[in-house]
This record gives C-alpha cells, structure tokens and sequence, in this order.
C-alpha cells in the first residue's frame, strides 16, 4: 500500500449528484473536494470490518481507495457549485464511478465482501 485511503460512497440515492461523494476525517459527514476528504490508514480501514465496505443490490457502493488512485480521476468543480469552488472533485459518471469500484482496496475488499462478490 502506498499512501493513506479515502472512503469512496456511491450509494444510490446519490446518482443525482454532479460529484462523487467521500467520507470527511474521523467519519463526520461527507464531501465532493477530495481536499476535504479524509485520510483513513490502512489499519484503520481494517479493523472497522465491513463499515466501509458495503455491497448493495450487486454491486459496490462504499469503499476504502487510495488517496493516490482518486487524484487523476479528479477535475475542477463548476464555478459556484462548492463553497469557494474547493476541490478537486471527481465528476459523477457511469465510467468514472466503474473506474472507482475497480480500483478499490482490495484488501479490504477480499476480507469483508459477501463471498459472491469476492475477486
């Protein structure tokens, strides 16, 4: 591993939005910039067992990934759209949000994924 993970959520109900959603530090809230995104370790993320890292209806919609994965997925955000048009973000689209399931810690991923979901 190389760097800290954020925590990816791309649940559903969340389609609508214009950005990916990630978890702030110490899981309070959530956040489009990946500058206010939190750093999670991998320890962390380990010992937290299957809470950030959920399948629903088939398919993955919250996971730890690296930091370093997400930056060059990110651009920056529409004018206005962000509190002082923070970012960078990663704009939400069926490729980008497939990019993302692919690339999730896998670790992670092995150790808390439903067994038909497993790689």
């Amino acid at each position: 591993m190389t760097g800290p993970l954020l925590i990816c959520d791309l649940r559903p109900e969340w389609n609508w939005r214009p950005y990916v959603t990630f978890w702030r530090p110490n899981n309070a809230n959530y956040a489009y910039p990946l500058a206010w995104a939190g750093d999670y370790t991998e320890a962390e993320v380990m010992a937290a067992g299957s809470y950030y890292t959920i399948f629903e209806g088939g398919s993955l919609i919250r996971f730890p990934i690296l930091r370093s994965l997400v930056e060059p997925l990110a651009v920056a955000p529409e004018p206005g759209h962000i509190d002082g048009d923070a970012g960078p973000v990663v704009r939400q689209n069926p490729i980008n949000c497939e990019m993302l399931r692919e690339l999730a810690y896998r670790p992670a991923i092995v150790a808390f994924a439903k067994l038909e979901f497993a790689p």
